[in-house]
This record gives structure tokens, C-alpha cells and sequence, in this order.
């Protein structure tokens, strides 16, 4: 049971993290409604209840300081906190090496692109449209998608699957 609880929490965080860099906090809401009701009908035996609810202290504890100097948004706190009842405090830590090895990825990859030549050509042919005939043209990609941020709770989400299907 939790198992489906955990797979239809992280497609709705992978989906608004993805396309709107948002954790909502009604899907955190019904995921923590979901795993209490599984946990008092008996669907979920391991880990118990005192290391569930100590993975998510945890998860809250771990990231606010990070969030507090502003390097991350509340939704990455407050979802590796809600991780943290599904895992325990064991399991928090493969869904913490998942997520940031692919965050890292991700910010490689938008800073390679940031700096390729194919970047510098097309915000020079932008400008040369602007100027020339007028032309207003997008601003370049690479800021938005250094300014969008990365979306670290759709790659915490998916360590959190890799756990539940792989770790435990």
C-alpha cells in the first residue's frame, strides 16, 4: 500500500517540480493523510512507527539550515520530511544521494549549456535581430534556466522510488 502512496506522491511532485518549481502543499497534506491511514489499518510494518516519524524530524532538520541561507525552497524541506516517514531515518539517505547526484547533473548541464558556443551564437544573433530590424527576441535560455532554480524535490522524489522499488 505504501508503495502506491509513495509512487502517486512522487509523479505529482516530479510533475509540478519539473514543469512549475512548485511542491504543493496540498499533495504533501494528502500523502501524510494516506501513509497515517496505511499506518493505523497494518498496511506497513517496517521500519515502525517511532523511526518513521524520526526519518521525518530528520528530513525537516537536516535541510532547514539550508533553507534558512536561502539555497533551497520549503517545498524540498517539507518533502524530504514526508520522505522521511516513508523511509525512516536509514532510507533517507539513499533518497538524499539519488536526489543530489541527478540536482548535480542537472546543474552541470544547465551551466554547460549556459557557457557553449551555440548560446553565444544565438544571443548574438538576438541582439543583431534587436538591433538591426527591431526584433524582440526571447531572452536567451540559459538565464531562465539558471534563475529557475533546480527542481531538487522531483530528484529527491525520484530517490525516494528508487528506494521504495530497489532498497528496501
Amino acid at each position: 500500500m505504501l508503495l502506491v502512496i509513495a509512487t502517486l506522491l512522487c509523479v505529482a511532485i516530479i510533475w509540478t517540480d519539473l514543469a512549475y518549481r512548485r511542491v504543493p502543499n496540498a499533495v504533501l497534506a494528502a500523502a501524510l493523510v494516506a501513509i497515517g491511514l496505511a499506518l493505523s489499518f497494518g498496511h506497513a510494518s517496517e521500519p515502525g512507527i517511532s523511526s518513521r516519524l524520526l526519518g521525518f524530524v530528520l528530513g525537516l532538520v537536516v535541510m532547514l539550515p539550508i533553507y534558512a541561507l536561502g539555497r533551497m525552497g520549503a517545498g524540498d524541506v517539507k518533502f524530504l520530511a514526508v520522505t522521511g516517514l516513508f523511509t525512516g531515518p536509514a532510507g533517507l539517505v539513499t533518497v538524499w544521494v539519488v536526489g543530489s547526484l541527478l540536482a548535480f547533473a542537472h546543474a552541470l548541464l544547465v551551466r554547460t549549456q549556459a557557457g557553449s558556443a551555440l548560446a553565444v551564437w544565438r544571443d548574438h544573433f538576438a541582439s543583431l535581430l534587436h538591433r538591426g530590424v527591431g526584433m524582440s527576441v526571447p531572452s536567451a535560455a540559459r538565464h531562465t534556466a539558471e534563475e529557475r532554480g533546480i527542481p531538487y524535490a522531483a530528484y529527491l522524489a525520484i530517490g525516494l522510488l528508487v528506494w521504495m522499488i530497489l532498497g528496501r
